[in-house]
């Protein structure tokens, strides 16, 4: 008798993340489900401190100070940046470094017990070939790359799919943009580690609500 082909099962290792752009949505996000929370610092004001006086558990924080070259508010240079963010190393359990900051990598994971999200945020898509090679330029001073494309076609997001499914694993992929916004769901499928979503505020075009996205990984899986 021939053998029923199984249904397909996402990932157990996927992780949500829900983006905050406001303190006064930390508690709702902290009980929404979500795996981890990241903090863009570039957005809102909020401090080690303030965590520490949180009465309630939080999970796992990625802790982001996006530049404005690469889709956020952070316009200073490097040695303001390392500042801003190196408080955060003894709270956060991830810190996001772009490639413009990866001489501080190794700096962050002395001052304390962090790991880094390699970032690379891209206007377009790039071919197999060049995502494969950003990949591994992540890698070289990353713990996770973290890899975020702007898809044009659905053969944009095939491509994406397919680099995903074959890259070095952890791995973190996603797209911007509303109309293929549905990559960000399917990444998960595919073997992206993380997923990005929004409570309240997205941080970028296309992120879901945690509460679709839960819902939509639920029906895929």
């Amino acid at each position: 008798m021939e053998e029923k082909e199984k249904p397909y099962e996402k990932e157990a290792d996927v992780k949500t993340v829900v983006a905050l752009t406001s303190m006064e949505n930390l508690r709702d996000a902290a009980f929404s489900g979500a795996d981890l929370i990241e903090l863009r610092i570039d957005l809102f004001g909020i401090t080690p401190e303030d965590i520490a006086a949180v009465d309630y558990p939080l999970p796992e924080l990625i802790v982001t100070l996006r530049s404005k070259d690469e889709g956020g508010r952070f316009e200073g240079g490097g040695e303001e940046w390392m500042a801003a963010i190196s408080v955060w190393t003894d709270t956060a359990a991830y810190i996001d470094v772009e490639r413009c900051f990866r001489q501080f990598a190794d700096d962050l994971r002395v001052t304390g017990p962090v790991k880094i999200i390699a970032s690379a945020h891209l206007t377009g898509t790039p071919d197999p070939q060049e995502l494969s090679s950003l990949e591994h330029d992540l890698r070289e001073f990353g713990d996770v790359p973290k890899i975020i494309v702007t898809p044009s076609s659905h053969e944009d997001v095939l491509s994406l799919l397919a680099f995903t499914l074959d890259a070095p694993k952890p791995i973190c992929t996603g797209a911007m943009g509303e109309g293929y916004r549905y990559a960000r769901a399917m990444v998960a499928l595919f073997g992206s580690d993380l997923i990005y979503c929004h409570f309240g505020t997205p941080t970028a075009p296309g992120q879901y609500h945690i509460n679709t996205m839960k819902r939509l990984l639920e029906d895929l899986s």
